[in-house]
C-alpha cells in the first residue's frame, strides 16, 4: 500500500544524502587538493635546495662541502640528480627505494607525479630540470655557453602515508558526521511528514461528519495552510453539488411518489365504488374509461421517468446525424395537427430547407415535439405556433414561438425542472406530466447543446442551440 508519509520521507532523506555525499566529496576533494599542493611546493623547494648544494667540477656534478656545510637549510632525505644522458650523477643513501620516474620524460616543469608502489608505499616525486654552471677555475673564457654550464634532472621524492593518513582521518570523521546528520535528519523528517500530514487528518476527521443527513457542513479554508486553500475550497464545491444532488432526488423522490400515488388513489377509489354494489353497463363503461385515462397519464409518468433515468445513468446518446430540420419539423406538425385543429391553432413553419442539425434524429424528434406540443396545449383559441431554424454564431438554432398567454419571470429560472408546473392545477386538464421540459433539456445537453426560454405578454419562446462540427459527419 502506498504511503505519502512514507514518500515524503524517503524523498527528503534521498536528497539529504546527495547533499551530504556532495558535501562530503567537495571538502575531501578540496582537502587533498591543499594537502598535494603544500606537498609539490614542498617539493619544489628541496629541487631548487639541492640545485643550489650541487657544483660541477669539469665533468662530474658533487655536493660542496662549503655549500653542504654551511649555515642553509638541510639537503632533502630523498633525492638524486641526473644527468643529461639519464645517468644518476648523485643521490641520497635512500633514493633507492622510490621508483623513480624516467628522466627527461618532457612536459611542464617541474613535474609532479605520484608514483608506486615502492618501499615504504606511494610516492610523491618532483622533476625540475635545469643547467648549473660549471666550476669557474676551469673554465676557459672563449668557451661556448653549451661549455660553460650543464643541463641536470633534479628529483626529490616523498612519501604519501602522512597524506593518505590525514585523508583517512577526514574520511572517517566525514563519515561519521555524515551518517549522524543522515539520522538526526531522518527523525526530524519523520516528524516533519506527520506534521505536515496533520491538516489532511484534519479534513479527514470533518469529512467523516457528513452524511446523506448532515451535507451541510463545510471547510473554512483560512482554518488550513494557504496552500490547501484550492483542495479545501473545491471540496466544499464538491459538497454543493452533491448537497443539491441529494436534494434534487428528494425533491424528485417525493414528486414521483406524489404524481403516482394521486392517479393509484383514483384508480382504487373507482375499483372500490364499483364493488360496492351491482352497476350497469354504462356506468361500468363510464367506469373504465376514467380508469384508463388516468392510467395512461401514469404511463406517461413512468415512461418519462425511465426515459430520464437512462439518461442520467449516462448511458450514451444515438449516433448524430446531419439532420434536416424542415423535414423533421413537417412530420411532428402532421403528428400533432389533429391536436392543433381541435384547439383551433395554427402550425407555422419558417424553416430553410437547407438548414442541418447535427443531432440524433429520434432524440431531436422527441424534444421538438414535447415543445411543440407544450405550445399547442398550452395556446390561446385561434393562436399559433411558428417553428424557425437558422445559423447563428457557428451554430444552429431553433426556436418554437406560441401565442399563449406567457410564462411568469418568476417561473423561468425552474421551468426545466422536473415535475415543476407553472399552474398545478391545470394538469388534471392538460394531462401533463411536468416531465417534457426536463427531457428536452436532457437531450439537447445531451446532445452538447442548450436550452432556454424566454416569456412575454404575447406568448413564450424555446430556444435550442446546437453547435455546429463537433463531431465529423461520415
Amino acid at each position: 500500500m502506498r504511503s505519502l508519509r512514507l514518500k515524503l520521507i524517503v524523498g527528503s532523506l534521498l536528497v539529504l544524502a546527495a547533499v551530504i555525499l556532495a558535501f562530503d566529496i567537495f571538502v575531501y576533494a578540496a582537502k587533498r587538493h591543499t594537502l598535494f599542493e603544500v606537498m609539490d611546493g614542498r617539493l619544489y623547494a628541496q629541487t631548487q635546495a639541492v640545485s643550489r648544494y650541487v657544483e660541477i667540477e669539469g665533468e662530474k656534478p658533487a655536493l660542496d662541502p662549503a655549500q653542504e656545510n654551511a649555515a642553509r637549510p638541510p639537503l632533502p632525505v630523498i633525492f638524486r640528480v641526473v644527468g643529461e644522458g639519464g645517468a644518476v650523477l648523485a643521490q641520497s643513501l635512500l633514493s633507492g627505494s622510490v621508483p623513480w620516474l624516467a628522466a627527461g620524460s618532457g612536459g611542464p616543469n617541474p613535474q609532479w607525479r605520484s608514483v608506486g608502489p615502492g618501499r615504504g608505499g606511494t610516492w610523491r616525486v618532483a622533476t625540475w630540470t635545469g643547467r648549473l654552471e660549471r666550476d669557474a677555475q676551469v673554465v676557459d673564457p672563449s668557451a661556448s655557453p653549451g661549455e660553460v654550464s650543464m643541463s641536470v634532472i633534479v628529483q626529490c621524492a616523498e612519501p604519501l602515508a602522512s597524506v593518505s593518513k590525514e585523508l583517512r582521518e577526514l574520511a572517517s570523521l566525514l563519515a561519521l558526521v555524515s551518517l549522524a546528520t543522515f539520522l538526526i535528519a531522518g527523525g526530524g523528517s519523520f516528524w516533519l511528514a506527520g506534521r505536515a500530514l496533520r491538516p489532511i487528518r484534519r479534513v479527514n476527521a470533518a469529512l467523516e461528519t457528513v452524511s446523506e443527513t448532515r451535507l451541510d457542513q463545510r471547510l473554512d479554508p483560512f482554518s488550513f495552510d494557504v496552500e490547501l486553500h484550492p483542495l479545501i475550497t473545491q471540496l466544499n464545491a464538491a459538497l454543493d453539488r452533491l448537497e443539491r444532488g441529494f436534494q434534487r432526488e428528494r425533491q424528485f423522490t417525493a414528486d414521483a411518489s406524489h404524481e403516482l400515488r394521486t392517479p393509484l388513489a383514483a384508480i382504487l377509489n373507482s375499483i372500490e365504488v364499483l364493488l360496492r354494489r351491482p352497476r350497469t353497463e354504462e356506468e361500468l363503461i363510464d367506469a373504465h374509461l376514467d380508469n384508463e385515462r388516468t392510467a395512461r397519464s401514469m404511463q406517461a409518468v413512468v415512461e418519462g421517468l425511465l426515459l430520464l433515468a437512462r439518461m442520467d445513468a449516462g448511458k450514451g446518446p444515438p449516433a448524430k446525424e446531419n439532420v434536416e430540420a424542415a423535414a423533421l419539423v413537417e412530420e411532428i406538425f402532421a403528428a400533432l395537427g389533429f391536436q392543433a385543429r381541435a384547439k383551433n391553432v395554427r402550425l407555422v413553419q419558417a424553416v430553410d430547407p437547407s438548414i442541418r442539425v447535427q443531432a440524433a434524429p429520434s432524440q431531436l424528434r422527441l424534444a421538438l415535439a414535447n415543445l411543440i406540443d407544450n405550445a399547442v396545449r398550452y395556446n390561446r383559441p385561434d393562436g399559433s405556433v411558428t417553428v424557425e431554424a437558422r445559423q447563428e454564431d457557428g451554430a444552429t438554432v431553433i426556436e418554437v414561438r406560441d401565442t399563449g398567454p406567457g410564462i411568469p419571470a418568476e417561473h423561468l429560472p425552474r421551468l426545466f425542472e422536473r415535475f415543476y408546473r407553472v399552474d398545478p392545477s391545470r394538469a388534471e386538464t392538460t394531462g401533463g406530466a411536468g416531465l417534457g421540459l426536463s427531457i428536452v433539456r436532457k437531450i439537447v445537453e445531451g446532445q452538447g447543446g442548450h436550452v432556454s426560454a424566454s416569456s412575454g405578454p404575447e406568448g413564450s419562446v424555446f430556444r435550442l442551440v446546437f453547435p455546429i462540427n463537433r463531431i465529423k459527419i461520415s
